[in-house]
């Protein structure tokens, strides 16, 4: 539904840098990078606010790089709602239907339909200035599904809220979605707010797109260092390659402790590299661990730090010398085993969790 091939713009000395990006019909896509990545540019590009200087984009099958922005069938939500002030509510809505060959009755009942869907029908005769910020994002929204977009285009649609609402309107927002079918592209620097709503995730960084696929991809498979840090693998660790074999890498890390790895398919292995260890793929036992998966690696240390974030508990072992492991368990499972710090435990790992990265 969206494809983009090679597209360049820039802006001063910040340039979209040889962007290819396809988006599945139906598909809810989530671009996700920090401020300044890029993000926001790249939406303008598709929505052709921007006169891109290469590369080529296609809506729905058709080339569109060089058509106007009304031509181009997409709804667009942009980060401030971008309301008419001296609309009310009804008028923001039937705003974009005004270009359509309907009769005066069909764009009522078109608004009305699209009020009741996002809930602010009893807000049809209140101007913009006189709603707080869920209901502005609902008529902003509204309005841009209102004309029947073959692409719906989010730009930061609740960083402006509070956390409760924030979480609710991305729940409704990915119900809505679902009913509509409509391919979506969400733009969003919050992780959380990525994994409630996305079907795939771009992540973005300096005008590139580092690394697409599903959010448990992107959590357990980074590609690199940025993407690693940047969706918070809690176990970011670097050592030395010291053999292998058909089957496993071996891995000096931190404090002399061993690893062994999945290696990586094709290309060339670095002799020193960057590994990840997800805390909830580490297992953590009191005594030494009766059962373990095959090449497993077993470490023993001390209980450094216990914080608790509500349904998890986040747990640091020291393992000697530079090694210490962040340890993701669940709340009752931590409750059972009333651990404390200075507790003497063990640490297992297989090796399908040590996730080697490409940088």
């Amino acid at each position: 539904m969206i494809r983009t091939e090679q597209l360049r713009f820039a802006v001063g000395s910040f340039a979209l840098q040889d962007v290819s990006l396809h988006v599945a019909p139906g598909e809810y896509f989530v671009l996700l990078g920090p401020s300044g990545s890029g993000k926001t540019l790249l939406v303008e590009c598709l929505c052709g606010l921007n006169r891109i200087a290469g590369g080529r984009i296609h809506i729905a099958g058709a080339d569109v790089t060089e058509l106007e922005p009304r031509l181009r069938r997409i709804g667009y939500l942009p980060q401030d709602y971008a309301l008419f002030p001296h609309e009310t509510v009804a008028g923001n809505v039937a705003f974009g239907l005004k270009h359509r060959r309907l009769s005066g009755e069909e764009r009522q009942q078109q608004t009305r339909h699209w009020t009741d869907r996002v809930g602010v029908t009893h807000l049809a005769d209140r101007f913009p200035g006189r709603l707080s910020g869920g209901e502005k994002q609902r008529v902003a929204l509204a309005r841009a599904l209102a004309v029947e977009p073959d692409v719906l285009l989010l730009d930061e649609p609740v960083s402006a809220l509070d956390e409760y609402t924030r979480d609710t309107l991305c729940r409704q927002l990915h119900q809505l979605q679902r009913d509509t079918k409509t391919t979506t592209i969400h733009v969003c620097h919050n992780f959380a707010e990525m994994l409630t709503v996305a079907d795939r995730v771009g992540i973005i960084d300096r005008g590139r797109l580092l690394q697409v696929g599903t959010p448990g991809e992107i959590l357990q498979r980074p590609r690199n260092r940025f993407v690693a840090r940047f969706v918070q693998v809690g176990n970011l660790l670097s050592g030395r390659v010291t053999g292998g074999d058909d089957r496993w890498l071996r891995i000096v890390g931190p404090g002399g402790a061993e690893f062994r790895a999945v290696a990586p398919p094709g290309g060339t292995i670095p002799e020193d590299l960057h590994y990840i260890i997800r805390p909830e793929n580490i297992a953590l036992s009191a005594g030494v661990p009766q059962e373990t998966r095959e090449g497993a690696t077993v470490l023993n240390g001390a209980i450094a730090e216990v914080v608790d974030l509500g349904p998890l508990v986040r747990v640091t072992v020291s393992c000697g010398g530079d090694l210490d492991l962040l340890v993701s368990l669940g709340k009752r499972e931590y409750n059972g085993r009333a651990l404390r710090c200075g507790d003497r435990v063990h640490v297992s790992i297989a090796p399908e969790d040590v996730h080697v990265l490409e940088d």
